[in-house]
């Protein structure tokens, strides 16, 4: 049992639970681990995929700073420390109709000072020639986008665990947590563990191993596509395609895709965060209905016809009604840290959520002033806790 004491645990190995344990690491909390019912960069959950989109273009000012702190900040250090390059700068262009949300993106943009540049639809054609903008389109152009390495990121922060000897506790399924035991009891299939501090950073389970989170998290399945374009590839790769967003006129109108990376095919997707609550141990394929949707998107938007539909893939949001993230302590365990609820936007921050739970799991509170000025945004409902 002596090796499975621990002064803090982290249960979930996504983008989260891995940024929590490279910066447990970083804070001196040398016997700290990690439980993962999967193996390591599994596909059944929100962390997988060979790309994500980064951006400051928000419709909000508190994540256009956030995400100002992790782009200057946490990814340059994380670069440093995996010696790989994981953020691809590439322009990123996000639009609408007039009077839809891009109009609030550039008011909130302009607030905080960001690098995103408001144009008119005849400026966004010459500059990507590639989409069939309406003629009166608002477009904003984000200069400081990305599109993240999300895989090797994900292999980064698992090969910086091994290196620093912080075990990765692979195929090991949390059965039930003891929050009232000390220190905190670990009851899992392969065995019992403790720990001093335990940070829950479990995605789509989250709800199952903290029940009170169940009113406030809703699990999405959501299909992404991969189309081969017909004309140049180039026009579809780093640097001359963008990260883009369509914000559409309803909620869930939102699409959005990036450039090929990784894989073959322009990689496309629809952002929907209502509907039905999935359950995430049920696995199931892309629906057919979900490509054509893409599709009929795609010929709608964009000058060239499809060539060819190369594949798709799953992936599962775990949505708050706000969509603002869960960072949080349990109010009645401060020696529990929470991150949940993502939304579908949270792998960018990754490196910074990661630190900020890390920070709270040892301190109570972060070294991230602009997580802290905002602290209320991101908390737990206390009224569901019994």
């Amino acid at each position: 049992m002596k090796q499975n004491i621990f002064d803090a645990l982290v249960i979930g190995g996504g983008i989260n639970g891995l940024s929590t344990l490279y910066h447990l690491e970083r804070l001196g909390c040398r016997r700290s681990g990690l439980l993962e019912q999967f193996d390591a960069g599994h596909e059944w959950g929100s962390s997988h995929g060979q790309s994500r989109v980064s951006r400051t273009a928000y419709i909000d000012p508190v994540y256009i700073r956030l995400m100002q702190v992790v782009r200057t900040q946490e990814w340059p250090r994380l670069e440093r420390d995996a010696g790989a390059s994981l953020i691809h700068p590439t322009p990123g262009c996000f639009f609408g109709p007039p009077g839809g949300k891009q109009e609030n993106y550039a008011k909130a943009n302009a607030e905080v000072g960001a690098n995103v540049e408001e144009v008119d639809a005849k400026v966004a054609s010459k500059r990507f020639p590639q989409f069939d903008f309406q003629d009166d389109a608002h477009v904003l152009l984000d200069h400081d986008a990305a599109l993240v390495a999300a895989a090797d990121t994900v292999y980064a922060l698992t090969r910086i665990a091994e290196e620093k000897q912080l075990p990765i506790k692979e195929r090991t399924k949390v059965t039930s947590i003891d929050l009232d035991h000390n220190p905190v009891l670990i009851n899992t299939n392969t065995g019992r563990y403790q720990t001093e501090r335990l940070v829950v950073t479990a995605g789509p389970w989250s709800s199952e191993l903290l029940p009170f989170l169940k009113p406030d998290l809703k699990v999405a399945r959501q299909t992404v596509g991969y189309f081969e374009m017909a004309g140049d590839p180039e026009d579809y790769r780093i640097p001359n395609f963008p990260v883009w967003g369509n914000l559409g006129e309803e909620h869930q109108g939102v699409y959005y895709g990036l450039p090929e990376f990784g894989r073959k095919g322009m990689k496309i997707a629809r952002h929907v965060t209502a509907g039905l609550d999935d359950d995430p141990n049920e696995y199931r394929d892309a629906a057919e209905v979900d490509i054509r949707d893409l599709r009929q998107f795609i010929e709608k938007q964009f000058r060239d016809p499809v060539a060819a539909f190369i594949d798709s893939e799953t992936c599962l949001y775990t949505n708050t009604a706000t969509e603002d993230f869960i960072i949080d302590l349990h109010p009645n365990h401060p020696n529990v840290a929470i991150g949940a609820g993502f939304s579908g936007h949270g792998f960018k921050f990754g490196p910074l959520t990661g630190r900020i739970l890390a920070e709270l799991a040892m301190n109570g509170t972060s070294t991230v002033t602009e997580f802290e000025a905002a602290r209320d945004r991101f908390s737990i409902d206390r009224a569901t806790i019994q």
